[in-house]
């Protein structure tokens, strides 16, 4: 097992400093919908206590399963495992550059500064108060400096880790926007605790990590900040479907299968989230998985499966079910992916929606970039559906440069249509 981690020593870091210098990946907002009035005037679900279905024991025996399984097998495996293997995505959790400000404690973070200029579709949507007139939701042109984010990370020994991001959001809006049915909570400035976890390595097929992280359902949540991303917009189902953040526990790791390596993530919360953003639901409860792995060394495929429910909602349990895949071909990359939702109380609760995206080279450092995404709530008659062509420029010097129109058809009342761009720094 010695020589088993010193070979991923060797292999993982040069794969994430490539990924982060070429920032392959897409850009979010952690954005979420507003509940609906039904979730908002619902009582807490602290206020009943949770007795787990069929489904939830299904869920519990499943996911003990996969972790004796997976670690038998790589108890098993030895010292077989193929470094010449396909790899598999190893979504990273903290960039491999930055300050170093003490002995195992590294610095790093990014700021960007974000313009929207929306076409006559969203200038002419009426006010409501289940529009927000935030950001990338603006029906006004606005300036904003979207993201001042900080990330600290300390490593005391090769078993130990600890990491905190800290992120300032939209920092400064021009126009200002006051919301006079909420006093501009939805849309002021706020310091958002997006992760502050423990992480201990046991092996490398099995680590636990305790705090608050990012929700791993889907390839896009887990990577979302601004410089790893192609798009200044985040799609809609890794916005909508789920809480973007959990706080409890998560046992994750990498084991040789045959001839290739499985990634595997298993979590449980149970509420009681650190710092909630404002914009986005929080888990009141939540027992997942996600399973991915390379199907060769240019297509990486991955599996969700998690079941939840949300604060303000005590009667509703959701079971959702995701697909992604990513394939890349020499600077040509297809990524996409799926979800399916369903509630406990029927109808009110179903969602699903999918998203495919390509990326193209057009020059040294140019790529063009290309999305189409449509998604549907059962209380909704029709699909919402984006489409959205950009161009996205990177330096050599750690900054993106991103311009992009988006359009917005079918239900998709409050969704940014017309012009994105922002330019990120990367410190």
């Amino acid at each position: 097992m010695g020589s088993v981690v010193r070979r991923l020593a060797n292999l993982l870091p040069g794969m994430k400093l490539a990924r982060w210098k070429q920032m392959n990946n897409e850009f979010a907002m952690s954005r979420r919908s507003r509940p609906s009035a039904s979730a908002r005037t619902a009582p807490s679900g602290r206020d009943s206590p949770w007795r787990p279905a069929a489904a939830e024991i299904w869920l519990v025996r499943l996911c003990i399963a996969m972790v004796v399984g997976l670690t038998a097998t790589a108890v098993l495996a030895g010292e077989v495992a193929d470094p010449d293997l396909p790899v598999a995505e190893h979504i990273p959790d903290s960039p491999p550059t930055g300050i170093r400000l003490a002995p195992g404690v590294t610095f790093s973070g990014y700021g960007t500064l974000q313009l929207l200029v929306p076409d006559r579709r969203s200038r002419s949507q009426s006010d409501s108060d289940d529009e927000d007139d935030e950001s990338q939701f603006s029906r006004r042109a606005r300036l904003d400096l979207s993201h001042l984010s900080g990330i600290v990370w300390w490593e005391p020994s090769p078993a130990w880790k600890v990491l905190g991001e800290v992120d300032l959001q939209d920092v400064v809006q021009v126009p200002r926007h006051v919301d006079d049915d909420n006093d501009g909570s939805d849309s002021s400035s706020f310091v958002a605790l997006d992760r502050l976890y423990v992480d201990y390595h046991v092996t490398d097929s099995l680590s636990v990590r305790g705090g608050k992280f990012l929700t791993p359902i889907g390839r896009w949540n887990q990577e979302h900040s601004d410089p790893l991303v192609w798009t200044v917009l985040r799609p809609l189902i890794s916005q909508s479907a789920f809480p973007t953040s959990a706080t409890g526990l998560m046992v994750f790791g990498s084991v040789p299968v045959d001839a290739r390596w499985v990634d595997y993530q298993i979590y449980a919360a149970d509420g009681g989230e650190w710092r909630p953003d404002p914009h986005s639901q929080a888990f009141d409860r939540a027992l997942g998985m996600r399973i991915s792995t390379s199907l060769d060394r240019s297509l990486q495929f991955g599996f969700s499966l998690s079941r939840f429910g949300e604060e303000g909602d005590a009667s509703t349990s959701f079971t959702l079910a995701g697909i992604d895949a990513a394939w890349s071909w020499h600077k040509v990359e297809f990524s996409g992916e799926a979800i399916v939702r369903h509630g406990s109380d029927g109808s009110p609760g179903n969602e699903d929606g999918w998203f495919g995206q390509a990326v193209v080279p057009v020059g040294e450092r140019w790529w063009a970039v290309a999305r189409v995404e449509a998604y549907r709530r059962a209380a909704v008659v029709s699909r919402s559906r984006t489409a959205l062509i950009g161009l996205v420029y990177k330096s050599s010097a750690h900054w993106v440069f991103k311009a992009e129109w988006a359009r917005a058809s079918g239900s998709a009342d409050g969704l940014p249509s017309g012009l994105l761009s922002s330019v990120t720094l990367v410190y």
